[in-house]
């Protein structure tokens, strides 16, 4: 049956640290199933499946990969095997938008985690570390008579290394909704409210310094309302919520050339599903 999309399920612990794989989308189902869309921008990427069958002789599990641009174009075929739990298959191929067709039976149940390589985004000193996607800020405005939800988002940004990293130019965006896109200022954010006194006002804010993050340090960037003490960073989405509660979206970091630095998705838990005692 296909009437189900797949869950989101936490990545293979084994494979969360090493260097240059992102992972993309993670799922987890019982029954065969349609995924959603997912972009791959690097040069290559690879599925990580596990299957788990009470009796595996009778079992039945096959991930056909096509792109979505190609719906006829089948681009990979990963078939259990007898006696397999689980295997990690490459694909040799990128930068395009791709699903998964899975074909399941008397399966307990089944994971694939699909994972992106791209060994210069994952060397630079800049990098997307978290993304905060659940806010539970909720304001309303009177010009439109509606609520602007989750205003409390944000991307956290870090710079690795021991030396400043000017992000002038830079761009922050949500590659799966395509929209919207966050513009680094030539000038850092600064606030005379933030540090209260007009003397400390004149110490931290003039002359305007270059848009640059400090060594080891974090700033966010929030979905609707600034906050200086992350960098004072925003979107000033006024719709809000940015980033979706119910499938991960993606984060990507460009710098001033358009060339990417930094992607990051997250993980949502599955719903806890509970079996009435009859």
């Amino acid at each position: 049956m296909e009437n189900q999309q797949p869950a989101e399920v936490p990545p293979p612990e084994a494979t969360a640290n090493e260097a240059g794989w992102t992972t993309v989308k993670s799922f987890i189902g019982k029954d065969s199933q349609t995924t959603p869309a997912f972009s791959i921008s690097g040069s290559k990427w690879r599925i990580i499946w596990t299957a788990d069958a009470q009796n595996p002789q009778y079992a039945v599990f096959d991930i056909l990969v096509y792109r979505q641009d190609g719906p006829a174009m089948l681009t990979k075929t990963i078939s259990y095997s007898k006696g397999m739990s689980g295997d990690t298959v490459y694909i040799d191929e990128g930068g395009h938008e791709y699903y998964l067709k899975v074909i399941s039976a008397n399966l307990n149940n089944w994971t694939a985690n699909v994972e992106d390589y791209s060994s210069q985004s994952s060397n630079q000193p800049v990098q997307i570390t978290s993304i905060h996607y659940k806010g539970m800020d909720y304001n309303s405005t009177v010009a439109t008579n509606r609520e602007i939800v989750e205003w409390d988002e944000y991307v956290e940004i870090k710079n690795l290394s021991d030396s400043p990293q000017n992000v002038v130019g830079w761009t922050l965006k949500n590659i799966t909704k395509g929209t919207p896109t966050f513009l680094f200022p030539i000038f850092t954010p600064c606030s005379c409210s933030f540090y209260g006194t007009w003397s400390k006002c004149v110490e931290n804010c003039y002359p305007p310094r270059p848009c640059a993050i400090d060594p080891r340090k974090s700033i966010r960037v929030y979905t609707g309302g600034a906050q200086w003490e992350s960098g004072g960073y925003c979107f000033y989405y006024f719709p809000g919520d940015i980033w979706n509660n119910e499938t991960p979206d993606t984060a990507v970091l460009y710098n001033a050339e358009g060339q990417e630095v930094s992607r990051k998705s997250y993980i949502i838990p599955a719903k806890n599903t509970v079996t009435p005692i009859r």
